[in-house]
């Protein structure tokens, strides 16, 4: 019993660990496109993708 918790306490901090992850990668790509497209001239594309976040 004490294996089948400990297993399912790891799975648990596995996906929430993964989700996280996942977000701010998001919004880490989101934000450099953004900042590119500003650079290259498309603000209207790049504040949409911001309001995106």
């Amino acid at each position: 019993m004490r294996l089948i918790k400990r297993t399912f306490y790891a799975l648990i901090l596995l996906v929430a660990g993964w989700l996280l992850n996942f977000i701010f990668d998001t919004q880490f790509v989101l934000g450099v496109v953004s900042g590119w497209l500003m650079k290259e001239g498309y603000d209207s594309i790049a504040r949409y993708l911001l309001n995106l976040m």
